[in-house]
């Protein structure tokens, strides 16, 4: 095999494997990754370009693999045979902060969906966030005003939904929420 192909088979089996244990890999740990590997010639190649160059080919040659930037401008690869695009969106942006990523995926299913969510969602995979982060943030949201729009609503048997009130009255979320909560396992 030759060097440039070596390179390029060793970047896609990181990205996949990396995606097969449900995570996202920036760059630089795909390069790392390389470099303890055992290059055949290093001594022959600019590294970095060549690093570049294969990343790069890699993505053009392999429809699974692929980029997303992170809110705060991080690069992060990941094979889409494993995680959905919503996914390892999902996992992109838990770099920003909590309290923006409740907000962004409240907003994004009030407007596409439309409906609200369980607060009790975002303890599970892929946010993993503990019951404390989740209180903390609910402590804000709905008063600051970068959040102001995202309002809760709380279904007959006491569960807390969020929704975005740019995208749902408050009448239609809860409507949304009970039935989502109550009436789809009342009535199976």
């Amino acid at each position: 095999m030759e060097h440039q192909e070596y390179i390029c088979a060793c970047i896609l089996n990181v990205i996949r494997e990396t995606s097969n244990s449900g995570r996202l890999i920036r760059t630089e740990d795909i390069s790392a990754d390389l470099q303890s590997r055992d290059l055949p010639n290093p001594q022959e190649i600019d590294y970095k370009i060549d690093f570049q160059n294969r990343l790069n080919q890699t993505l053009t040659d392999n429809c699974d693999i692929k980029r997303i930037i992170s809110p705060n401008g991080i690069s992060y690869y990941y094979s889409s045979l494993s995680l959905s695009d919503t996914y390892a969106g999902i996992l992109a942006q838990k770099s920003k902060n909590q309290l923006w990523l409740i907000a962004a995926v409240v907003r994004e299913n009030s407007k596409l969906y439309p409906r609200p969510i369980p607060v009790e969602s975002f303890s599970e995979p892929p946010f993993d966030l503990s019951p404390q982060a989740i209180s903390e943030c609910l402590e804000i949201l709905g008063h600051d005003g970068e959040y102001g729009d995202i309002a809760q609503t709380v279904t007959s048997d006491g569960t807390i939904f969020l929704y975005s009130t740019e995208h749902l009255d408050p009448d239609h979320a809860f409507t949304l929420a009970e039935w989502l909560h109550v009436g789809l396992t009342d009535n199976p």
